[in-house]
C-alpha cells in the first residue's frame, strides 16, 4: 500500500490482549481533520505506544473531517462513555467554533478530558516557492497593488483561525480575504495552485512544508522564534498579530467514568514518554510533547474562554473589512491561472 492510501485509510493495530477497563473492541480515535494533517499525523503515531500502553489494545484512527470540527467531536460526543471513542483534538479551537456560532454550546463543558498531549505555537504563514513573496514585506507590498488584496487560506471556517487573519490584515494595513477549506491539506493545494496567495496553517505543517522546498516561511505565532525554524520571524516581530500557543489533548464523552478516564490518561502518559513518538512529533511535526491530566486540561478551555471570548464573539461579526465575496475572489483567481 503506498503512503497516499495508508493516510486515507483506518489505521488498525491488531493486539491479542486488551487494558482493563477497555475491552471487546478497538479503541477508535477519532481525528476531526482529514488524512495528511499535523494532527492526523500525531494520532497515527500516538497509536503504537498508545495500543501498546493499553495492554495490546487496537486503536482505529478515524478521520471524520468537516464542519469547521463539528463532525468529528459529534461522533465522540454521541458515543457510550465506555472507553472505546476518543478524541484528539486542539481544544481551544472549540472555543473560537462556539463563539462564532458553528457550535451552539461549549462542548468542551459537555465532553470529557483525558490528558493533554503536545504543544505548539497555533499559526504558521507561509507563501508558494516561486511566488517571487519571499517575506512578509514582499508579500504585504504585492497584494496592495492588487484589487482583492491578499487572499489567504486557511483549515477551518470561523473561530481563531479568521481572528488571526483579522489581526494579520489590521496589523499590516492590507486589504484581504479569508478562504476556508476543510483541513489543511486542501489548503495547501489551493496554494501550490494559485488560488490563494498564502496559507495560515498549523505550526508543524509549516516547517514540513518550507524544509520540503515547497514554501516560504513568513510569520509564525508564539512568544519568540523557533529554534526549528530560527529564520522564521514571530507575528509579534512583526506587528501583526499575537503570541498564541495551540494545545492538543485526548477527549471522551460525556459521562465517561472517572476511573475509566483515568486508566486511559495513565496510558496517555505512558505512550508520550515512548522515544520513537516524541522524536516524531519535535522532529518531523513541530510538536513539543507535554502531558497535562484531565484538570489542567479543562482549566486551559476554561482560562482560554475566558481571555478570548469576548474577541472572538466580536471577530464573527465580520472578517472580511473590504466586503470581497470569498467565491467571486476564488472565481477571478481561477480565470488568472
Amino acid at each position: 500500500m503506498n503512503r497516499r492510501a495508508l493516510l486515507g485509510a483506518p489505521l488498525l493495530l491488531a493486539a491479542p490482549a486488551l487494558a482493563q477497563g477497555v475491552s471487546g473492541r478497538p479503541v477508535r480515535l477519532v481525528v476531526p481533520y482529514p488524512p495528511g494533517g499535523g494532527v492526523d499525523g500525531q494520532a497515527r503515531a500516538l497509536a503504537p505506544p498508545l495500543g501498546a500502553a493499553l495492554g495490546g489494545a487496537a486503536i482505529l484512527v478515524d478521520n471524520r473531517a468537516g464542519g469547521s470540527t463539528r463532525i468529528g467531536t459529534d461522533e465522540v460526543r454521541r458515543a457510550a462513555p465506555d472507553g472505546h471513542t476518543l478524541l484528539l483534538m486542539p481544544a481551544i479551537a472549540w472555543v473560537g467554533f462556539f463563539h462564532s456560532r458553528t457550535f451552539d454550546t461549549k462542548v468542551w463543558e459537555e465532553m470529557t478530558p483525558v490528558a493533554g498531549t503536545a504543544e505548539t505555537p497555533y499559526n504558521f504563514l507561509a507563501s508558494r516557492a516561486g511566488s517571487g513573496n519571499e517575506t512578509w514585506a514582499r508579500t504585504a507590498e504585492a497584494a496592495r497593488r492588487r484589487p482583492e488584496g491578499l487572499r489567504i487560506g486557511g483549515p477551518s471556517a470561523g473561530g481563531i483561525i479568521e481572528l488571526s487573519v483579522r489581526d494579520i490584515l489590521a496589523g499590516a494595513g492590507v486589504p484581504g480575504l479569508y478562504v476556508p477549506f476543510q483541513g489543511s491539506a486542501p489548503a495547501h493545494a489551493a496554494l501550490l495552485a494559485g488560488t490563494v496567495d498564502v496559507q495560515i496553517m498549523p505550526f508543524g505543517d509549516g516547517i514540513g512544508q518550507m524544509r520540503g522546498g515547497a514554501t516560504h516561511g513568513l510569520a509564525m505565532s508564539g512568544p519568540a522564534r523557533d529554534p526549528r525554524a530560527p529564520e522564521v520571524p514571530t507575528f509579534a516581530e512583526l506587528g501583526i498579530g499575537e503570541t498564541l500557543m495551540n494545545s492538543f489533548s485526548v477527549w471522551g464523552p460525556p459521562g465517561l467514568p472517572a476511573p475509566l478516564r483515568d486508566r486511559l490518561a495513565e496510558a496517555l502518559r505512558t505512550a508520550l514518554a515512548d522515544a520513537d513518538f516524541r522524536a516524531f512529533m519535535q522532529d518531523r511535526q513541530g510538536f513539543t510533547v507535554r502531558f497535562r491530566d484531565a484538570g489542567a486540561v479543562r482549566q486551559e478551555l476554561l482560562d482560554f474562554d475566558r481571555a478570548w471570548g469576548p474577541r472572538l464573539a466580536a471577530s464573527a461579526r465580520g472578517l472580511n473589512g473590504t466586503g470581497t465575496d470569498r467565491q467571486s475572489v476564488l472565481d477571478r483567481a481561477g480565470r488568472s491561472r
